[in-house]
């Protein structure tokens, strides 16, 4: 019994000690990591996270591949109905009443899974029906290039050379021309070129008019053959050309700044990452109500998923979005709520047939003849029997 005491007592003073010297140390009794220590740590952080991305890839990449299958080159052959629809439209419609197919970031082809967000030259997709497109441009080391985020895709000039040589042989259409983002104070520049390969001549405005003003008393037949720019005030102070309209209203909700708004295109980027189901049923009709306050100058409607996750890539999102919202289009025909407000649809990988989807709404508008050879070509691409 004496000896397990003494034993007790003893380990009761090397705890003392122990305790003591702790208390020397401030209380922390903690060993510094030695260099070496920190050095194993760090590779072993790194590793588990390249290993947890190779994991990813291992599980995404089939995943991935099998959804961009889904949205593939549009290879139908558009005819003159569809190159030249407005031929067919009444001329004393007014500009912002008409359903207008559009395309997002319409220069981005050739570039990476992640940042194309279509297939077809700017040529091609006029000759698709298309008549609003949105031009991003960067000025890269001398040379004026189409952009999307950190990517660089196809040259300016032949944008406007395939935007230029269209209107020359179809001067029954007129173009929606947005310039939403410039980088690397590429805006001189733009419009130089702009200028001399367009020419200022066939751009429409009257800067003694208020923009929506003016827009709003335009009809087709004022602007055949014309063009019609927009830059964002928020994304340029560049002001040194007579012809520019002021594009806002990204912003919606409480967000909002629309007073002096002549295009209105509401966005919101984790609304336009939502499933394609949720941005269907919900999101694309907060998009309408949101002009429905305003209610002047040109509407977009964007009507493309974002990928908030930079993993997927446009092309995957469309894959999954193209059925509901050609489906929700389609549907706009007899919504009489909604109709009368759609202007202009945007969409990623324009193809012959969403194109018609949006056009065939002039019908149901009463632009144009439904029981015309028009009308039944334009439902023949849009595939409605």
């Amino acid at each position: 019994m004496e000896d397990v005491n003494k034993h007790a007592g003893g380990e009761d003073a090397m705890l003392g000690e122990e305790s003591a010297g702790d208390g020397g140390n401030g209380g922390k009794g903690k060993k510094k990591l030695t260099k070496q220590q920190k050095k194993k740590i760090a590779l072993i952080t790194v590793g588990c996270f390249f290993g947890l991305i190779a994991v990813l890839v291992v599980i995404l990449a089939p995943i991935i591949a099998v959804g961009n299958k889904v949205i593939v080159e549009d290879t139908v052959q558009p005819n003159e109905y569809l190159t030249e629809w407005m031929k067919y439209i009444d001329g004393d419609a007014r500009i912002t009443d008409l359903a207008i197919p559009g395309s997002h970031d319409s220069g981005c082809i050739e570039m990476p899974w992640y940042a194309a967000t279509q297939d077809l030259t700017f040529a091609e997709q006029l000759d698709r029906g298309v008549r609003y497109l949105d031009i991003r441009v960067n000025d890269k080391g001398g040379d004026l290039v189409i952009f999307h985020g950190i990517v660089n895709g196809v040259s300016y000039e032949s944008v406007l050379r395939d935007i230029d040589e269209f209107m020359d042989a179809h001067p029954s259409e007129f173009l929606v021309l947005d310039f939403s983002h410039f980088k690397n104070d590429s805006e001189e520049k733009v419009f130089d070129l702009f200028d001399e390969m367009v020419s200022a001549e066939r751009v429409v405005n009257d800067p003694n008019i208020p923009d929506t003003e003016f827009l709003d008393a335009l009809t087709l037949d004022d602007v055949r053959g014309k063009v019609i720019v927009f830059i964002t005030p928020d994304e340029t102070d560049y002001r040194d050309r007579d012809y520019f309209f002021y594009k806002n209203g990204d912003e919606v909700g409480e967000d909002a700044d629309t007073i002096y708004a002549s295009l209105v295109s509401p966005y919101k980027k984790l609304w336009n990452g939502k499933s394609a189901k949720k941005f269907t049923d919900d999101i694309l009709y907060r998009y309408i109500d949101t002009f429905k306050d305003i209610d002047r100058g040109f509407f977009v409607l964007q009507c493309q998923l974002t990928d908030t996750t930079l993993v997927f890539g446009p092309r995957y999102r469309e894959g999954k979005l193209i059925e509901l919202a050609n489906d929700f289009v389609k549907g706009l025909y007899d919504d009489k709520e909604n109709l009368q407000y759609i202007n202009i649809v945007m969409r990623d990988f324009v193809t012959c047939e969403k194109s018609a989807l949006t056009i065939r709404l002039n019908f149901a508008k009463g632009y144009a003849s439904a029981d015309s050879e028009f009308a039944a070509a334009i439902n023949a691409f849009a595939g409605i029997e």
